[in-house]
């Protein structure tokens, strides 16, 4: 277990400086840039006419945070497979890792730990970004309602609004379908959300080791495309839904994706052990 471990530590190490730091930086960016170019858009508005206070997860749903977090988590696994892919194409990498005094079983493992470490040290990362954003973002809406003039008709107009969010911060992440989907509350989508990362990565790891054959690279490559199916498909019912979420659907979906993708990670898992100890060439 030891060498297990300063194996991983090597492996992530490896790739949060060639890889992780630059995605995580690079999407972080341009989120932050999309929410407050989406508030200075907006806020001229309240000037003009009645119009409803933005709350935060109208704000980071609208702005397409969204959509740069996943793109920037599929990328994150689609650098796991170069970086584990590149041991048999660049040089005797992978000889030298398979001839360490460790069993291959455990060799794989540190490749799993490292990808999962990589993975949930994306998902960590922007969910404190998420959190730190929220104050400077609904304190520049505040400002702009609080001083707004709203004209509700010729005989009614209203000034000096109380803007004042209670519990605003706890609301926004079961509001948005961004937050509530990618870093939820309720436990049942948690699970969902943790068990389809759980198969994208044991997929993943599985397709860079074992190269032997096409069709099982294409097989694992759609395991990595149900992981996130499995946990994200709860966003995808609130959009088909025009936003209106189902709690009914997505308990359903938590549930039975949630056992699909941990019965097939675990089997995934045995495979992979299994034909990694039956390699001639290694």
């Amino acid at each position: 277990m030891k060498n297990t471990l300063k194996l991983s530590n090597y492996l992530f190490g490896w790739f949060f400086h060639k890889y992780e730091r630059y995605i995580l930086w690079i999407s972080l960016a341009i989120s932050t840039v999309l929410i407050f170019v989406g508030n200075l858009d907006n806020k001229d508005k309240y000037h003009h006419i009645a119009i409803e206070f933005r709350t935060y997860d109208l704000v980071v749903d609208y702005s397409g945070a969204g959509f740069v977090f996943l793109l920037g988590l599929a990328t994150i696994f689609i650098s796991i497979f170069i970086q584990i892919n590149g041991f048999y194409t660049n040089g005797k990498g992978m000889y030298s890792i398979f001839t360490l005094p460790m069993r291959r079983s455990e060799v794989f493992m540190a490749f799993l730990l490292s990808a999962a470490t990589a993975v949930m040290l994306y998902f960590a990362v922007w969910l404190v970004a998420m959190i730190i954003l929220y104050f400077p973002i609904t304190s520049m809406y505040e400002k702009a309602a609080s001083e707004a003039v709203l004209y509700i008709s010729e005989e009614v107009t209203i000034r000096d609004l109380d803007t004042t969010i209670t519990n605003g911060f706890f609301l926004a992440f079961q509001r948005s379908v961004f937050l509530s989907t990618c870093f939820p509350a309720f436990s049942i989508q948690a699970f969902a959300v943790l068990s389809g990362m759980l198969l994208s990565t044991v997929a993943v790891v599985f397709a860079g080791l074992y190269n032997d054959y096409i069709s099982l690279r294409v097989v694992l490559f759609l395991a990595v495309l149900g992981g996130f199916v499995v946990a994200f498909y709860g966003a995808w019912l609130t959009f088909q839904n025009n936003y209106n979420y189902i709690s009914q659907g997505v308990v359903l979906q938590g549930l039975s994706g949630t056992a699909a993708a941990l019965i097939i990670g675990g089997a995934l898992l045995f495979t992979a052990v299994h034909k990694l100890k039956r390699r001639k060439d290694i």
